[in-house]
């Protein structure tokens, strides 16, 4: 009887200790000390379960990269294990890199490549890696079976992005699908706004507010903005001042907030708000705040200030004319190699406006006249720009010599380029006459 109990007692003790390892495993685990966790199944043998749990307990300590080569590792040796892709998903994109992400819920599709679930999660894997192209192909297979209105709103987004003309139907599909979604309903209102549709997006937005939640803060700000805009700035101060009450102090709320107290020619109030979104403006104020702000502070009790931040906005002001003659002429350019000649003309013209002393833009402008075969508009633009040329440089449009070419400044060179074509277009032009 004794030899028994031995044998039973020393049969016994290797499955017990496992036991107990697997309990202080679990209440490790459940104490939250997760590197504990970790160390002690290091020891413990390398089964699927364990390994599974091993990398679960890195994912919660944000050590990702460890618990991926655990699913890597796994996923070549049991290549049709969706628990195990699916896992790998997951921990790829929590550790930003939506890329691997995709490739592990690639390899589910292929396992059940009719499975609804899979085809959705596919598509949302695609969307994360901003493959936008790839999103809409594997949401329009999932739309032959059903239309989930969370994959509409993401398609809507890829077609933005594509800016292909499209992703406002499915913003338009996702909210009538489930009024509730409040994204499709912001995508949809935002694309409303920017055409200008401000009663399109108070109907909408009221219809949200009133219907699903009153006190939700992005649409109500998006109620704000479009009744302010629209012009009925005693609602919009309520809507706005309702965000308030819901602690959104954001810069939007308080912008338009005091905006719609400026419009109301309520200047104390106006100021207010618009003193917080003064100083939440980041990285700086643009130069409609510097101005109502400005003039609000005038018209109230600090008009030092109020001065101080006009100066401020005059000064932004000429840095933006500084930087409007970079983008004309840059504009200018890229028309000009578009082959859009009419159009480069006119940038180049405003452009010169704003800094006549730059004269090379006359011989750019000359040069698309050239460029259309326009004579007389090519002729004018020449002649005005060898009139700026210095009086002791001699621009007679004859031929020069290359050892003389090479001595001649880049300007130079302008000039004497000009010089020559006024003399071959004035001979064209002699002779185009004659055949008449």
């Amino acid at each position: 009887m004794k030899i028994r109990s031995f044998i039973f007692t020393l049969l016994a003790s290797p499955i017990m200790c496992g036991y107990a390892q697997t309990n202080q495993v679990t209440e490790l685990i459940e104490n939250y000390r997760y590197r504990e966790a970790i160390r002690l199944l290091e020891v413990f043998p390398q089964s699927i379960d364990n390994l599974l749990l091993m990398a679960d307990c890195y994912q919660q300590v944000n050590d990702y990269n460890p618990a991926l080569q655990i699913y890597d590792s796994l996923s070549v040796c049991y290549p049709e294990n969706r628990n195990i892709l699916m896992a790998g998903a997951e921990c790829a994109y929590q550790s930003g890199n939506p890329d691997l992400s995709l490739a592990y819920w690639q390899k589910m599709n292929t396992l059940s490549p009719d499975n609804l679930f899979l085809q959705t999660r596919l598509a949302v894997a695609y969307y994360r890696a901003e493959d936008w192209q790839g999103t809409i192909r594997a949401s329009e297979e999932v739309f032959k079976q059903d239309s989930i209105p969370m994959l509409l709103r993401m398609a809507g987004d890829a077609h933005i992005n594509l800016n292909d003309g499209v992703g406002l139907v499915y913003y338009m599909k996702a909210f009538e699908k489930d009024p509730a979604d409040h994204l499709a309903l912001r995508n949809l209102c935002d694309f409303y706004y920017s055409m200008q549709l401000y009663d399109t997006v108070v109907t909408l937005t009221d219809q949200y507010l009133s219907g699903i939640n009153s006190d939700h803060k992005s649409i109500g700000q998006l109620n704000g903005m479009a009744l302010y805009s629209s012009g009925n700035y005693r609602k919009a101060i309520e809507r706005l001042q309702r965000n308030v009450e819901l602690r959104d102090s954001s810069y939007t709320t308080t912008y338009f907030l005091g905006m719609s107290y400026y419009a109301s020619k309520l200047y104390f109030d106006a100021t207010k708000w618009l003193d917080i979104a003064y100083r939440k403006a980041t990285p700086e104020p643009d130069v409609n705040l510097l101005y109502y702000y400005g003039t609000s502070l005038s018209r109230t009790f600090d008009r030092k200030k109020g001065i101080a931040v006009l100066d401020e906005g005059v000064d932004k002001i000429g840095k933006i004319q500084e930087m409007l003659f970079d983008y004309e002429v840059s504009l200018a350019v890229a028309h000009q190699r578009s082959k859009l000649l009419s159009k480069a003309i006119g940038y180049y013209q405003s452009a010169f406006k704003r800094r006549p002393q730059t004269y090379s833009i006359l011989y750019n402008i000359a040069s698309v006249y050239d460029e259309m075969e326009d004579t007389e508009g090519a002729l004018s633009y020449y002649e005005r720009f060898l009139k700026t040329a210095p009086a002791e440089f001699n621009v007679d449009g004859e031929p020069v010599a290359q050892s003389e070419l090479e001595k001649l400044t880049s300007s130079e060179l302008y000039y004497r380029a000009a010089a020559q074509r006024v003399t071959e277009l004035q001979k064209k032009r002699f002779f185009d006459q004659r055949k008449k």
